[in-house]
């Protein structure tokens, strides 16, 4: 029946011709418009829960606030893991959904209706808790502004201009600002001036409250109408705040506001997760797009709008790309529609060489036609142009010309032989449709794993199944319909100009028979031989390298600087000052493009993999864009020893992106119990263990050191005598030594808050809380008469994973994989007195024992559909047992290739592997499929000999095409593909050239007391 295809292509010429047109026209102009991305979108199951209580201790925070909130989302259900921050006033939580989770939006409704049921038992005062959602999102774009001479509000003006113009351009979904910081009406009061004058502060803030009001005053009512009254009472200016009169409390006396305190306006202070671009304050701009579009588009749009805003601005104003992933795009895919075309002409250039120049192009018309079949699938299966679908067509270009191969191979020997062209068709169509058929299922089966893969990892890998899928099907179809109609038209009897292919192929046959007859002569010993052969090499896995994903391969350097804990904002800004001025000298990092710093936060998301850093106000994050991805990483290399030298006051990690869900060579230790010294401990004993590893260039834990805190000791009994609670203390406190907002400027649609504190002189030392004047019923009274001050050492930040506490500690080896690392490290680690506390591994190791768990859920699957669709074909057990047999073949070349190109042994390395089994069962098919005809009318070694003689060029001549076709993907494709390419290189090369003298040799074993009816 599939055989009729052919047989109705070449009857229906014209149509076939038509639709042919149709499929070349139609694929060209759709590819024009493919959407295209830097990687496949994935959905990102984490959310953000952030609640707030000003002042209270991690220690209470945890208890009162972290527990319950872990409780309440444990409620959810299909929970993953719960890593949860405790710091003073805060508490946040990352929350990561299971991957088999469906319903997402429905799964972020329940999150937010849970934290409004906890929000209930919380302590009075609490902020929130706050969801996040959009912890997901990636900006396609940040756009850094800078002015010259501007302020902040003004510049924050600006950025609104341009968001409002971002907007209108089609695609944009979001924008976003960053390093904003908002206005403020400082009122910043001298306690001497204040005593002198006899007046209180209270007295100052009641006085502006009630002046700063907009109340209505009535309507004056007349015969025909109803006026409504307002009188003027709303501030209308800084002037104006200063020249407030207050009345001095027990006397007559009026003093003007201005006498005893200073009012200015400006921003908050300290700054706010400050950003600064190439060292100079900056505002951010994160774009973010909806899916399913061209990001090459959106970039020249952004890139449009951007420039004609910036011609509209003031002389002072800048706006520059601090990211812009269009670009990224544009030189990946462009990178790899290159490999595609490389591929193709290797591919082309072997075809002809095995076949002639005529039936090579007659054979290469497959992939075009196979391409853009692929092309429309993808577009109905919303698989975009990223690099992970285009290096499936890469790979897919040496599969989808095995069918090619074996149709025209076989038509030129029938027509060799005297068939008519369009008859030696019909039967090419009639044998192989069948066969090819099973043979590409069984290739698509054996990638099946990744397109059953769970969550984020199987949104990812998908698209490499699913191109690879249909452009197998793409090559299936035509070459049972497209290809025998042209072969029919074009292919012609060798001539004399010939006679080095038929040279080439006896010649070949010549070397190839008496190794066969040996094989088949004693089947048993060849396939003992073989299969020891194969698994002698088992020895060499464990001696290769480990890596689950390389670094990426973009110009970009990330700059993690930790300071001390207990570092502010302002000094975290002084030292990121510091390193901005030595990555913009010219001299010493002539690479360095520019740079965009964020302090107290990691900015947007603007790379799939990289989760933004968590608000911390000691620690900075530059993102430097460098000339090329090779002088990045001789960055890095030269900071590391200039950070060493010359900033011994921070801690300083600087990495490459990463290309998978987590950093290559993390090991993450991690300590889960009860006490926090205890941890504090063991993490420390670990610390020391990972810093005697050799090249370790990562070594931290995530709590931090301890930090002094600052504790007043409050004389309950005194205070109660003076009229004093611990609340009136407490908040007394607070407003003087962080200020706190006692009314609203109302400017034009703007209100910006005013906010009373004491001068900063009067508040930057312990005398000066000492001598804090707290007021009371009868006056004032100084906090040092009923209080004392000390310093207390604690922890500043407390982390929890799923509701314990853990501390995890990081350590990473510049010449050691994870796996090695780990190795290291492991006797130590188990000598460890560990007490009540627990050890567990994370980080690539980790993320590794999942994924391959992950993938390891498909191939049984994928197996049982192999055995199914191979039953079809053949009907007989010992036919399919027979084709399973081969499938070892394909381990004996692949640590061979990796050990001799020094490739690691990655994610998709694996798949690679998965995939040989697939390509290799083909080849085992065709072949049995070819001596099943033979022995017809032939005695089973002659027809074993005779089917393997006429399918071992063909054999020889798909491997070949596969093999050298993935060279340009060695060579081009990077650090992501090529592991994958050497797999399938080494691996297919030595498990073929087996395959040749293993299956013969078996199928005579396995079939010399084959019942046929029985079979």
């Amino acid at each position: 029946m599939l055989g009729k295809l052919t047989a109705a292509a070449l009857q229906q010429s014209r149509l076939t011709l038509f639709i042919m047109l149709m499929l070349a026209i139609g694929g060209s102009m759709l590819y024009a418009d493919f959407p295209k991305r830097e990687n496949p979108e994935i959905t990102i199951r984490t959310a953000i829960i952030i609640a707030k209580f000003p002042g209270m201790h991690p220690d209470r925070m945890e208890l009162l606030i972290a527990e319950p909130m872990e409780r309440k989302i444990r409620e959810l259900g299909p929970v993953k893991n719960i890593r949860t921050r405790v710091q003073l006033g805060e508490v946040r939580i990352r929350l990561e959904i299971n991957d088999l989770a469906e319903d997402l939006p429905g799964i972020w409704q329940d999150l937010r209706n849970k934290m409004d049921e906890v929000a209930r038992e919380l302590p009075e005062g609490t902020r929130g808790p706050f969801v996040n959602t959009d912890y997901g999102d990636v900006a396609v774009a940040t756009i850094a502004m800078t002015a010259e001479g501007f302020s902040y509000p003004e510049m924050e003006k600006a950025a609104k201009e341009l968001q409002r113009d971002l907007y209108l351009i089609e695609g944009i979904d979001k924008v976003a600002l960053f390093g904003v910081q908002e206005e403020r009406i400082w009122l910043e009061y001298d306690a001497q001036r204040l005593a002198a004058n006899g007046a209180q502060s209270s007295q100052l803030v009641e006085d502006i409250q009630a002046q700063n009001v907009i109340l209505p005053a009535g309507s004056l009512q007349t015969e025909e109408s109803a006026l409504p009254v307002r009188a003027s009472g709303d501030l209308q200016g800084v002037d104006e705040i200063r020249s407030l009169v207050s009345q001095v409390v027990g006397s007559e006396n009026f003093t003007v506001l201005e006498d005893l305190a200073t009012v200015r306006r400006g921003v908050v202070s300290p700054p706010e997760a400050p950003v600064s671009f190439n060292g100079r304050p900056a505002l951010v701009l994160a774009v973010e797009m909806r899916g399913g579009l061209d990001i090459s588009r959106i970039g020249d749009d952004l890139e449009r709008t951007v420039q004609d805003f910036e011609n509209s601005l003031p002389i002072g104003y800048e706006l520059s790309f601090a990211t812009f992933q269009p670009g990224d795009v544009e030189v990946a895919v462009s990178g790899a529609v290159r490999n595609v075309l490389q591929t193709l002409a290797v591919v082309l250039a072997v075809v002809m060489l095995f076949l002639g120049v005529r039936a090579g192009l007659i054979t290469a018309s497959i992939v075009p036609f196979s391409v853009l079949f692929a092309l429309f699938g993808m577009s109905f299966a919303g698989i975009q142009l990223e690099q992970v679908s285009i290096a499936a067509i890469i790979i897919s270009l040496g599969l989808l010309v095995d069918n090619g191969v074996v149709v025209v191979e076989d038509m030129l020997t029938r027509v060799q032989a005297g068939e008519d062209p369009e008859e030696a068709a019909r039967n090419v169509g009639q044998q192989f449709a069948s066969p090819l058929l099973i043979s590409s299922l069984t290739t698509i089966f054996a990638f099946l794993p990744l397109m059953l893969m769970s969550g984020a990892r199987g949104e990812y890998a998908f698209s490499l199944g699913g191109v690879v899928t249909l452009t197998l099907i793409g090559s299936w179809v035509t070459s049972m319909v497209f290809l025998p109609f042209v072969a029919a038209k074009f292919i012609r009897r060798r001539t004399a100009k010939d006679s080095s292919i038929t040279e080439s192929s006896g010649a070949l046959e010549r070397h190839y028979l008496p190794v066969l007859k040996t094989a088949t002569r004693h089947p048993r010993g060849t396939v003992a031989i073989i299969y020891l052969l194969c698994f002698s090499v088992v020895f060499l896995f464990p001696m290769l390298k480990k890596e689950l994903f390389p670094d990426s391969e973009r110009n970009q350097l990330l700059i993690y600087m930790d300071l001390p804990n207990d570092a502010s904002v302002m000094r975290t800004q002084a030292a990121a000052r510091e390193v901005s001025d030595w990555l913009m000298d010219k001299e010493t990092n002539p690479e360095v493009i520019n740079h965009v710093t964020y302090i107290d936060g990691g900015g947007p998301r603007f790379y799939l993999s990289l989760n933004p850093l968590e608000p911390d106000p000691s620690m900075a994050f530059f993102i430097v864009t460098t000339t090329d991805f090779e002088s990045a990483r001789t960055l890095r290399a030269r900071g590391r020893r200039y950070f060493i030298e010359n900033h011994p006051e921070a801690r300083f990690t600087l990495k490459m992106l990463s290309m998978g869900p987590g950093e290559a060579g993390l090991v993450d230790v991690q300590v889960a119990g009860k006490d926090s010294r205890e941890l504090f401990e063991i993490a420390q004993q670990v610390r020391n263990i990972f810093a005697d590893v050799p090249g370790i260039v990562q070594n931290e834990d995530d709590w931090g050191e301890r930090i002094a805190n600052m504790y007043i000791d409050i004389d309950q009994s005194r205070a109660q005598r003076l009229g004093l609670s611990s609340q009136a203390v407490s908040e007394a406190l607070r407003r003087y030594l962080d200020g706190y907002e006692i009314s609203e400027y109302r400017e034009g649609t703007d209100s910006i808050p005013i906010v009373a504190r004491m001068m900063e002189s009067q508040r930057d030392g312990i005398d000066d809380v000492l001598n804090l004047s707290i007021g009371t019923g009868n006056g004032t009274v100084a906090l040092e008469q009923f209080a004392t001050i000390g310093p207390v050492f604690d922890y500043s930040t407390v982390r929890r994973l799923n509701q314990q506490r853990t501390v995890t500690i990081t350590g990473k080896s510049e010449f050691l994989a994870a796996d090695q690392l780990l190795a290291e490290i492991q006797p130590e680690l188990d000598a460890l007195d560990t007490g009540g506390a627990t050890i567990t591994i994370g980080g690539e190791l980790a993320d590794q024992k999942e994924i391959f768990s992950d993938l390891g859920r498909g191939v049984p699957i994928g197996l049982v559909l192999m055995v199914v669709v191979i039953i079809i074909q053949f009907n007989s057990f010992r036919r399919t047992a027979l084709v399973f047999m081969c499938i070892p073949l394909v381990i004996f070349g692949v640590p061979i290739g990796l050990l001799l190109l020094g490739e690691p042994m990655s994610f998709f390395g694996l798949l690679g592997f998965i995939a040989l089994s697939g390509i290799i069962i083909n080849n085992a098919i065709v072949l049995i499929d070819q001596i099943d005809v033979e022995r017809q009318d032939k005695p089973l070694v002659q027809a074993v000999i005779e089917g393997s003689r006429k399918r071992v060029r063909p054999i020889l001549l798909t491997s070949a095409t596969t093999v050298i076709g993935l060279v340009p993907l060695y060579l081009f494709g990077g650090p992501l593909w090529s592991p994958l390419a050497t797999v399938m290189m080494f691996g297919l090369a030595f498990a073929s050239l087996m395959s040749l003298v293993f299956s013969p040799a078996a199928y005579v074993w396995l079939m010399r007391d084959e019942n046929e009816a029985g079979a």
